[in-house]
């Protein structure tokens, strides 16, 4: 990120020292863990001093949780952003599919700052309300595109928004989250191209597969 030094816009430079420390403390936590992390390698990275991570977040800790929070802002902005959602029902599904395989592909920050959290039992992400808030605004959406779809008789069934999108997510997470020691199994590479590709489009297959098969 860009330093911000002119001093007549005092407070667009302390968003860029906030940012700095939120982006060097992410990495910095998803290495090291929540005690593990070094306060003294997040400044050095940050570019600045100590006094600004009380100043901005009161301790190591509201850091570790501005972390959290902006993770989780930036996947459901974007997923609020998408263009797919008013497209017919299976379409829709199969890029929300799509979009939450590549996002998290291309966004290892988050699935690194989930990881960490579980590891102490989601105790600060039960906290913080506007990622519950905006969780809402997700399920909200994927109802209102299951319920087209039953309407239309695309879909066999309507399961729960949030059961689906914890397939969904699943289902497009489990390759990177074993691509080390699955990629020995299966004797491949689980991060090249041509197999993100592939997995990608089976998955697509495996959820839809799931909405417009009969459950009896």
């Amino acid at each position: 990120m860009q330093k911000v030094t002119d001093p007549a816009t005092p407070g667009v430079a302390q968003i860029g020292v906030a940012q700095r420390l939120i982006a060097a403390a992410t990495t910095e936590f998803q290495r090291h863990g929540f005690q593990g992390a070094s306060v003294s390698r997040i400044i050095e990275t940050a570019d600045c001093n100590v006094r600004m991570i009380y100043h901005y977040f009161g301790s190591k800790l509201g850091l570790y949780r501005a972390c959290i929070e902006q993770v989780y802002e930036e996947l459901r902005r974007a997923e609020a952003e998408a263009s797919f959602w008013d497209l017919p029902p299976k379409q829709a599904i199969a890029e929300l599919t799509r979009f939450t395989f590549d996002y998290m592909e291309t966004h290892p920050e988050f699935q690194g700052m989930m990881r960490i959290e579980n590891m102490t039992d989601g105790v600060h992400v039960r906290e913080l309300t506007t990622v519950n808030s905006r969780a809402e605004t997700l399920f909200n959406a994927i109802s209102n595109v299951l319920d087209r779809g039953v309407a239309e008789g695309v879909f066999a069934h309507r399961p729960d928004p949030g059961s689906l999108y914890l397939s969904i997510l699943g289902l497009a997470t489990i390759h990177i989250a074993n691509r080390h020691t699955m990629g020995v199994v299966l004797g491949r590479d689980l991060s090249a191209p041509d197999f993100l590709i592939a997995r990608r489009e089976e998955v697509v297959r495996m959820v839809l597969a799931s909405l417009t098969s009969s459950t009896e």
